[in-house]
């Protein structure tokens, strides 16, 4: 067992190993067999339905069956979970596709896997009693997102770039999580917000917003969301690692195979009613990758972003960001 650094932030709490009990789903060593590689796994947000592998996979022992006791962290944000990565007391990230930029900064890191290519699980959500009806409403809006230079920025901007429209006529404010999106929407602060798909569903019945289009039915080809691994994890247990990834892509499996047990085990974790979970399955599980490779368009398109949001002068070559050799054999 690794000790425990002193910089360490404390845990918040193992993520639950099954969804009746929300009990900690962790390996003990068993009788005769060696004792468990432990990893620390970080999840950027406590409740998007994209990290619900690492649930699912702890509810079906595909981590502990290969001998791994994973304990689960969940953050504010993914500037807090990466700067774990950098303090050193996180081995495994879950997080955006987009920060891969942070390897390109120094990070001690690698992407290790693509869990989700196009953006599905985000969507631009309007007032419900909006004029906008359509995409091409949104030419001049003030439209609220997480924050200046996010993915989330970056999906207004593209969907600009595809109509031909000046980028100064899309105007962002940050507004920082779901929580503060919701708010926006209900006082009708902004025109629009680009926010997890599942908050315009819970918008909807209520007749305060509505989702106006999925981003993922624009924007094809990215790298939404990827997992990462710290250098002293690849360096010092590369075997866990590569069981990390096994049991992340046997869940994903599953989840495509059976909604119902997805459905029941990500509900207390989304914290929305089941009927918006299963419709955001229905969005965005399809979606996620079975093998992790990288898709060249997407990283292509990842690059660009980095360009047009400013956060590089050109684009990156993106094979220094990723690594797939930890990844399970495809036939």
């Amino acid at each position: 067992m690794r000790k425990q650094r002193p910089a360490r932030r404390t845990i918040l709490k193992a993520m639950a190993a099954t969804a009746a009990t929300g009990a900690a789903a962790i390996a003990m060593p068993r009788i005769g067999r060696a004792a468990p590689k432990k990893l620390v796994v970080g999840k950027s947000v406590a409740t998007l339905l994209a990290y619900t592998p690492i649930d699912v996979g702890l509810a079906n022992d595909f981590y502990q069956k290969r001998g791994l006791e994973l304990e689960v962290v969940s953050f504010n944000g993914a500037a807090r979970m990466h700067q774990a990565i950098v303090s050193g007391n996180l081995d495994i990230a879950l997080g955006s596709g987009a920060t891969m930029s942070a390897v390109a900064k120094g990070e001690p890191s690698l992407c290790i896997a693509q869990t989700l290519g196009p953006p599905a699980d985000v969507a631009i959500i309007v007032p419900y009693d909006s004029p906008i009806k359509t995409p091409d409403d949104m030419r001049g809006k003030v439209t609220g997102v997480a924050s200046t230079g996010s993915v989330t920025e970056w999906v207004v901007f593209e969907l600009a770039r595809q109509k031909g429209w000046p980028m100064s006529d899309m105007k962002t404010v940050g507004l920082g999580g779901v929580e503060a999106a919701v708010a926006a929407i209900r006082t009708k602060q902004v025109d629009a917000v680009v926010a997890d798909v599942a908050a315009g569903l819970f918008l909807e019945p209520q007749k305060i917003g509505r989702v106006l289009v999925p981003c993922s039915d624009y924007i094809h080809d990215f790298i939404m969301h990827a997992n990462y691994a710290s250098t002293k994890a690849m360096n010092e247990q590369p075997d866990a690692v590569t069981a990390f990834c096994a049991g992340w892509f046997d869940a994903v499996t599953l989840m495509q195979k059976d909604k119902a047990q997805t459905v029941r085990i990500a509900t207390p974790i989304m914290k929305f009613d089941q009927s918006i979970v299963s419709t955001s399955y229905d969005i965005m599980v399809p979606k996620m990758s079975r093998t992790g490779r990288f898709d060249p368009k997407g990283l292509k398109t990842l690059a660009r972003s980095y360009v047009d949001m400013k956060q590089m002068p050109t684009e990156p070559d993106m094979s220094k960001f990723y690594t797939e050799k930890f990844l399970p054999k495809t036939a």
